[in-house]
């Protein structure tokens, strides 16, 4: 009798755990419960990113309707479920965020990852950088436009875009205090692909579980301590650092469309503007901050200012990677294709010139010739050129 009451305690304990953060069918499909809007579109399921066959690994893609373009720009959506379950890929807000994504020309990808039970911290982030990379390595297969590759994510699936999005640039153990974490790991075929994202998406996510009660209310989370070996955060301070998107801002992060609403009694919505906070002071560009009057889901209403978001820094990065220039002195002009820097219209001067990272550290130095400057060997990021009395940013 005491093993059936446990049993049933334990399945209405889920049921609830999955509700409060992220199983909500009535988002899927046509928003009714059902699939008949996205099934509208070609997919292919459950394949398999890492090469290993677990169900953790599994990803189902989806295509635009044709438009005449051969490769599309993909937007990635996690679903929620406080990191507890390992195959939900198929109630990941499909009438939400993935029909508008897929109406406005974008290729819609919804993987699994490992659940709490599976692995540990940073097991489940392993995961969806493995999913990049596989994404880039098959981009020919797949149709895939690897200039912009974007995630987004509700609750734990925010929580999971958003470190995506500030560890960009983190490569090797990542220390803190007493706790290390390979945050990139070393999953699947594509080891030598980027796992680098345009920019993120985050619903509703506990970016930073630490801020948990920052509504002056418990709001009631426990699995963050579960995640990281079971440890709260004031037993375990640095391996809780290692699980927030927080620990990893910096300037060069990509851009966050950030959307939580006031009724969330799940993840407090000063948790969503804190994010935002800490992504303006960074100086990280063109994050946005969208609250709202919902509780713990994904705003419908709010799904084409997410489709704006994601448009405006395409064309942005597009404007910065092709023909971006700025003006110095009579037809000349400094311009920068992605490759090399130079000053157009210069046949015979020579300049000194410092390039340097957002921290103000100079890590390219010499004279450019007309030839210009190949920035080639410069790893991805944002970075400054100084010439000829001009400061010119760049993104690589």
């Amino acid at each position: 009798m005491k093993k059936i009451l446990l049993f049933v305690l334990s399945l209405l304990s889920l049921n609830a755990f999955s509700q409060g953060w992220g199983w909500n069918p009535g988002l899927n499909g046509d928003g009714a419960g059902n699939q008949g809007g996205i099934n509208s579109y070609k997919s292919e399921k459950d394949i398999d990113y890492v090469g290993d066959n677990a169900t953790g690994h599994k990803m189902d893609i989806y295509f635009p309707k044709d438009d005449g373009n051969d490769k599309h720009p993909v937007l990635i959506h996690i679903y929620g479920s406080a990191w507890m379950m390992n195959n939900m890929k198929g109630s990941a807000d499909q009438g939400t965020v993935g029909v508008a994504v897929l109406e406005a020309g974008y290729i819609l990808v919804n993987p699994n990852h490992r659940s709490i039970s599976d692995a540990k911290w940073p097991a489940q982030i392993n995961d969806i950088k493995a999913l990049v990379r596989f994404l880039r390595g098959n981009a020919e297969k797949y149709g895939i436009d690897t200039s912009f590759i974007a995630v987004s994510g509700f609750s734990s699936g925010g929580h999971l875009a958003s470190v995506m999005a500030t560890s960009r640039n983190v490569k090797g153990v990542y220390t803190k205090g007493s706790a290390s974490a390979d945050i990139e790991g070393d999953l699947g075929r594509y080891t030598n692909e980027s796992s680098w994202v345009d920019a993120a998406c985050d619903w509703s996510g506990p970016v930073d579980c630490r801020n948990k009660h920052c509504a002056g209310t418990d709001a009631g989370m426990a699995p963050e301590d579960d995640i990281v070996g079971g440890c709260n955060a004031q037993s375990c301070p640095d391996r809780h650092a290692l699980l927030s998107a927080t620990e990893y801002i910096d300037a060069t992060d990509a851009p966050v469309f950030v959307a939580h609403g006031s009724s969330d009694g799940t993840v407090p919505q000063c948790e969503g503007k804190m994010f935002f906070d800490d992504l303006q002071r960074a100086g990280v560009e063109d994050c946005e901050y969208h609250p709202h009057g919902g509780g713990h889901g994904v705003e419908g209403s709010l799904t084409g200012d997410m489709v704006k978001f994601l448009n405006k820094i395409r064309a942005k990065k597009a404007a910065a990677s092709v023909g971006v220039s700025i003006s110095m002195s009579g037809d000349q002009y400094i311009c920068y294709d992605g490759e090399v820097l130079k000053i157009c219209n210069n046949e015979e001067n020579q300049y000194d010139y410092f390039i340097s990272d957002v921290s103000g550290k100079v890590i390219m130095t010499g004279v450019m010739t007309p030839e210009g400057i190949n920035i080639s060997s410069l790893s991805k990021g944002v970075y400054f050129l100084r010439t000829n009395g001009v400061s010119f940013k760049f993104i690589k």
